[in-house]
């Protein structure tokens, strides 16, 4: 019920407000002009952000629970700065090149440096900690290359640059949202039929092995599912952070541990924070905008430090 709220919240706000009876019209190829240009641009727009925020809540949840680390998402895997490397590259070498030139590019390198983060923490096993520090240490080198790229490109190009890095659903269409919607239509099935997996995966490194669960193949299988829905959802939002990380923790604050109840309401809980940011972003400066990343990170920012403060206390 939230998420249909937050959802029509979202097709309705932005530089103008328009009322349910306008959607009406809309849907029935009734409504003026003015009425269809607003809400063909904005359909999209309230889609993509809440396709690219299950992709993310679940993302983040496979990572926490194959990595045994709450602080753990998708990020930390190389995948958001393998997604904004490959991107600046593209705009740096190509001028010109369009939306989907970037985004599909920027998949490609979310996937290729997680396979360089998972290849370098492989030894004769996977160990956790060592998974997370590797990806913490290339996130910052591939950081480190993208601001390189961004001070040497034209600065023409800089401002959509920022855009796509902040985080945004600026100008996406339907096809943009059809690479998410694919990866989830195969990704959630999996994820409930590995939900006793990724409950004894959070548990340690023994109980799984002891229990007849062959570990390291299931947790690789967990970590490729992971960085394609989180590579995908570049495509629709760009790089946004924190919803893989905060909606896993908000799934369990409401329904406890069990992963068979944490996988659906951390997706809805990324479609929720992601659809209503998109809206904030539209409506609060309008008619300017602010990328829907900045929201989320202003939001889950004090968020997140009041749930690790709780969970102290």
């Amino acid at each position: 019920m939230v998420l249909i709220l937050v959802a029509v919240t979202g097709l309705l706000t932005g530089e103008r407000f328009y009322l349910l009876g306008d959607v009406l019209l809309w849907f029935q190829d009734r409504a003026a002009p003015v009425i269809d240009f607003a809400f063909d641009s904005r359909a999209p727009r309230v889609t993509a952000a809440l396709a690219a925020g299950a992709a993310l809540g679940l993302s983040g949840t496979l990572v926490q629970a194959s990595a045994r680390n709450p602080l753990a998402e998708p990020g930390l895997l190389g995948i958001t700065g393998g997604a904004g490397l490959g991107a600046v590259i593209v705009v740096t070498l190509i001028p010109g090149a369009g939306v989907g030139l970037v985004s599909a590019v920027g998949i490609v390198g979310a996937l290729v440096a997680f396979a360089i983060v998972y290849g370098l923490s492989w030894r004769g096993g996977m160990n956790t900690d060592r998974l997370v520090l590797i990806g913490i240490g290339l996130w910052f080198g591939f950081t480190a290359l993208t601001t390189l790229f961004l001070v040497r490109a034209n600065p023409w190009d800089t401002p959509a640059l920022f855009t796509w890095l902040s985080g945004s659903t600026y100008g996406r269409t339907w096809a943009d949202i059809a690479p998410v919607a694919l990866a989830l239509l195969v990704a959630v099935p999996v994820a409930f039929v590995w939900t006793r997996e990724l409950d004894l995966l959070a548990l340690d490194d023994d109980t799984p092995r002891l229990v007849g669960v062959a570990r390291e193949p299931v947790r690789l299988a967990v970590l490729i599912t992971a960085a394609v829905l989180a590579a995908v959802s570049v495509s629709a939002v760009g790089v946004v952070g924190f919803i893989g990380l905060v909606a896993p923790h908000a799934a369990r604050a409401l329904v406890g541990a069990r992963h068979i109840r944490v996988v659906p309401t951390a997706m809805l809980v990324g479609s929720i924070g992601l659809v209503a940011a998109d809206a904030l972003g539209r409506s609060v400066i309008a008619p300017a905008q602010i990328p829907a990343g900045l929201i989320v990170a202003l939001i889950g920012a004090p968020y997140f430090v009041y749930l690790l403060a709780r969970s102290r206390a």
